[in-house]
């Protein structure tokens, strides 16, 4: 017996009329990185490619970093570092302040000095996180404390 597949049909004024026939309270923005329709159901962003504006070290020079971009964050010589598919961007923002701002469905911290997106994990043992993006390959450390409730989250990640 086969996998049968479902075919999404559902246009997005037939998605928005669904939700107000229902009353349900909704936003819809247009992303910026990708022009896609983004359908919201609170204050949180809830597209992959919703961006933040990050204020480098060099405090002249203001950043965007779109979130799906983001592959993990350390915190190196009391500056965190930004690790993006592309590039990285060092800022003086502390660990708390990544930890609010990031949504805690994408983002989980196997140490205190990293904040990972989970879908760029390749692999977790009790020791270290492996980050794996085209040919670039990260390790990132993890903690005892820490580590049990980052297992958690990558087991319960939905792409």
């Amino acid at each position: 017996m086969g996998v049968k597949e479902i075919e999404q049909t559902k246009t997005k004024v037939e998605i928005i009329e669904i939700l107000d026939a229902n009353g349900i309270n909704y936003k819809t923005t247009v992303c910026g990185g990708c022009e896609k329709i983004c359908i919201s159901f609170d204050d949180m962003p809830n597209c992959c490619n919703s961006a933040i504006i990050v204020q480098t070290c060099n405090k002249d020079v203001l950043c965007r970093a779109y979130l799906n971009e983001i592959m993990f964050i350390a915190i190196e010589n009391r500056k965190s570092v930004l690790y993006l598919t592309d590039k990285k961007i060092e800022t003086h923002y502390s660990i708390d302040y990544w930890k609010e701002k990031l949504n805690g469905d994408i983002f989980g911290q196997p140490h205190y000095s990293y904040i990972v997106n989970l879908n760029y994990v390749d692999e977790v043992t009790k020791d270290f996180v492996k980050i794996k993006y085209c040919d670039k390959e990260y390790s990132v450390y993890t903690s005892s404390r820490k580590i049990g409730a980052f297992r958690k989250a990558f087991l319960n990640f939905k792409r």
